[in-house]
């Protein structure tokens, strides 16, 4: 072969490696092209500041993928002692294949029904969380409609197994597995996180910040501060503050036991929330209500 036709097949090979490469190219859309696509948003290659982007479901599936053995997970609680094979993606393989910029620190995942959960780099360190995209070899959505009653929407996030690795007070650290994912974003812990710090006045106050800590775990994923943490609830950052200050006693028993202050609550009863860790959320809480306590 000439040295010519020579240069001309390796270059052949080269184009064709760079377009089966998950790395080749941009691999965000600008528009939706199925309800399937997952939304991206914030601090990535390719994303400009307040925009959506989409990745297609085909496209997630030529990105790195693992195989992982789940059981206990309650996205599965119809089917609690069944071994399920997990395929997906590690969320810090997500992030390196999304080109997360320099300076993001934490991926959230936000839910339809108003549900986000933080994923900073030490839990993801630790726990290796898993965007799920296949069960049993299946498609989510095909293989949750022949077990499940409920929907958990195209995409959730699982592990391989979990242990905690910090407790505080009675609460110890919980999975963070949400469903029905539809948006991806990358940001900073500093500015998610600063959003609920304790105030300067209250940084060496112990209680106020274990409240903090357990909140930040716990909280956060259903309750929000004007456009930081989850909706689900329905209930404002400040309006648990001035709650927490207003009727103290009726808050800790509302953290303890939801139904016994609102029948229509939709909280569960958290057996790990000890009257400490209650009074050291109200302490934290009170610090955010509109009016002194």
């Amino acid at each position: 072969m000439s040295p010519v036709k020579l240069i001309v097949v390796f270059a052949a090979c080269l184009a064709l490696l760079a377009a089966n490469s998950p790395s080749s190219g941009p691999p965000l859309l600008m528009e939706r092209s199925a309800p399937s696509d997952l939304e991206i948003t914030g601090m990535a290659a390719g994303v400009t500041p307040g925009t959506v982007r989409y990745i297609s479901y085909e496209r997630l599936l030529t990105l790195p993928q693992t195989t992982v053995t789940v059981i206990g997970d309650d996205n599965f609680r119809e089917l609690p002692q069944q071994k399920l094979a997990v395929t997906g993606i590690y969320l810090d393989v997500l992030e390196s294949s999304l080109r997360a910029l320099p300076g993001s620190d934490l991926l959230i995942a936000l839910c339809s029904d108003g549900y986000r959960a933080t994923y900073p780099r030490d839990y993801v360190k630790t726990h290796r969380p898993i965007l799920a995209l296949k069960i049993n070899g299946l498609p989510v959505e095909t293989w949750v409609a022949r077990t499940h009653n409920d929907d958990p929407g195209a995409y959730f996030i699982t592990h391989a197994g979990f242990t905690p690795s910090f407790s505080v007070l009675s609460f110890q650290e919980i999975p963070k597995i949400p469903a029905k994912v539809t948006r991806l974003e990358f940001g900073t812990s500093q500015q998610v996180y600063g959003a609920i710090s304790p105030h300067q006045r209250d940084a060496a106050n112990p209680q106020v910040i274990d409240g903090f800590r357990i909140a930040r775990q716990h909280c956060y994923r259903c309750h929000n501060i004007g456009s930081y943490g989850g909706t689900k609830a329905g209930k404002e950052w400040h309006t648990l503050g001035s709650f927490a200050s207003s009727s103290p006693a009726i808050f800790e028993r509302y953290l303890r036991d939801p139904k016994s202050v609102d029948p229509k609550s939709t909280m569960s009863c958290d057996p790990q929330l000890g009257e400490p860790a209650a009074k050291a959320l109200q302490a934290y809480f009170q610090t955010f209500a509109t009016t002194p306590h």
